[in-house]
């Protein structure tokens, strides 16, 4: 069985990335615009890990990561943060929230993939 990746970005250039990077390594790809769709997505696909833009329209990933993180079902779900910032603040900020990793976009294929499966890793054990 493939494993399940849920990508939330507001940037469609992103979303195809993604989709196409990720659909190419094997995984199980649900995209999403931006977090409320991600939570509702969420209902029917479980992913087993989660890639969210943090700076979004609407819910952004900061939210979307709160509402992730406070439901049972979902709290323990890893997200990696997909971010245009590179501060240490921004990062720390994340960490706090409850997310995992993060990444800088652009980002290379070859790093999210690994990054992926590091936290994949780290979450099962």
């Amino acid at each position: 069985m493939a494993t399940k990746v849920l990508a939330i970005d507001d940037e469609e250039d992103y979303r195809v990335i993604l989709r196409d990077v990720l659909g190419e390594a094997g995984f199980e790809v649900r995209l999403a615009v931006d977090g409320s769709e991600g939570l509702a997505a969420l209902k029917q696909f479980k992913p087993d890990v989660i890639l969210c833009d943090w700076m979004m329209p609407k819910l952004d990933g900061q939210a979307f990561v709160a509402q992730l993180r406070s439901e049972p079902a979902t709290k323990s779900i890893p997200v990696i943060m997909l971010t245009v910032k590179q501060t240490s603040d921004d990062e720390l900020e994340a960490l706090h929230f409850g997310v995992d990793d993060f990444i800088v976009k652009p980002f290379q294929s070859d790093d999210l993939l690994a990054r992926i499966r590091a936290v994949l890793r780290r979450t099962k054990v």
